[in-house]
Parts: structure tokens; C-alpha cells; sequence
């Protein structure tokens, strides 16, 4: 079951559809997401850096990628994100499923890269998987808050 899940989001991801299938377990290429920036000033505010194979969050902004559940269920949603700390307040970033909100403004506990897990009820299909930095802080020579998001990954829970 689980080689088939993979042979087919293998095929998927070559055949450029951004889609990835969750049976067992998949992961969800940082290259599949579509990136938006929340500035008109700085449109590339977030941008995936494939050199350092991450997503960088340098303004608010949102990350989003379809992601196809095989079937019912409760799954982790697991993030293993880093970020810049500015005026002692790490990053935060909210996750939703569709136009389920998963966790709404979650600190991070720490600056180098940690995996957290976010459980959320998914439904059988097609669906998009949202990751937002909501607080962006920079003011020149003096602070900047980034998120850097390393891997996405969805997998049955194991509650």
C-alpha cells in the first residue's frame, strides 16, 4: 500500500501536479508549495531556497500546497521549522487544512530547526495545506524575524 502511495505521488510530482497523496505517510515537497508575500513592497518576502532546502518567511506571507488524503482520518500535520528571534519573540505561524485553521499563531520554542506536530482531522481528497508567518518584526540594523520552514510531512496519527 504504501509503495503504491509513493510510486503514485512519485508520478504525480513528475507529471508537475503539485499534488501529493497521504496513505501511510507523505511528504510534501517545499517546491510544491505556491508562495505568496502579504507586502506589495517585497514580493519575494518569501521564497524557497533550495541551496539550503527551505522555505524563507522574511515578511508575512503564506505557503500553500495540495495535498490529496487516501482516506478519512486524524493525521500530524509535522513542520520542522526554525526561525530568526527578534525582541525576545520567536516566529509564529498559523496552519490551516482548507479553511480549517489546525493551530493559530504557534511560537516557536525554539530558533534552530525542531519538527512540531499539529493533529487535525482530514477528509478523504483533494485539499490545500496553508502555512502562514504572522509576525513578521524588522527594523534596520537592529532586529529581523524570519520563519524558515525545512520539511512538511502528513502521516496517519499514532493517538
Amino acid at each position: 500500500m504504501f509503495q503504491r502511495a509513493l510510486f503514485a505521488a512519485t508520478v504525480l510530482a513528475f507529471a508537475g501536479l503539485g499534488v501529493a497523496v497521504a496513505a501511510e505517510a507523505i511528504t510534501v515537497e517545499l517546491k510544491d508549495f505556491k508562495l505568496k508575500s502579504a507586502s506589495e513592497d517585497f514580493k519575494d518576502g518569501v521564497a524557497l531556497n533550495e541551496g539550503d532546502a527551505k522555505i524563507g518567511f522574511y515578511t508575512e506571507g503564506t505557503a500553500v500546497a495540495a495535498v490529496k488524503i487516501a482516506e478519512d482520518g486524524e493525521y500530524d500535520i509535522v513542520i520542522e521549522a526554525s526561525c530568526d528571534e527578534a525582541e525576545k519573540v520567536k516566529a509564529k505561524m498559523t496552519v490551516k487544512v482548507g479553511d480549517e485553521v489546525v493551530k493559530e499563531n504557534f511560537e516557536l520554542k525554539v530558533v534552530e530547526a525542531k519538527e512540531y506536530t499539529f493533529t487535525a482531522k482530514l477528509k478523504k481528497g483533494e485539499t490545500k495545506l496553508s502555512i502562514a508567518f504572522t509576525n513578521d518584526a524588522y527594523e534596520e540594523n537592529k532586529f529581523d524575524r524570519n520563519l524558515y520552514v525545512h520539511k512538511v510531512k502528513i502521516e496517519k496519527s499514532k493517538k
